[in-house]
């Protein structure tokens, strides 16, 4: 975001000028359901996130998605 200021423009003042800018904050999420890409719609106890690439969105789930055969992967990236 580009800010542009005039300041005082039709005076022969010079010197420095004192300017003041006030930018929105950002809305801040407190909760899980505030945020755009969780659905907690079926929300349950034991519930746990699983991210769900069709819709983009992590998903409330009491049980994990597996494989046809059967197989639950768990990839927790590299650290």
């Amino acid at each position: 975001m580009a800010i542009t200021a005039v300041i005082n423009s039709s005076t022969s003042n010079t010197g420095p000028k004192r300017v003041s800018v006030t930018l929105p904050s950002a809305q801040l999420a407190n909760t899980l359901a505030a945020l755009n890409d969780v659905d907690l719609s079926s929300l349950s106890n034991g519930a746990l996130l699983q991210y769900e690439s069709s819709t983009g969105k992590f998903v409330a789930r009491t049980e994990l998605a597996t494989t046809e055969q059967g197989l639950l992967t768990f990839n927790g990236g590299n650290f």
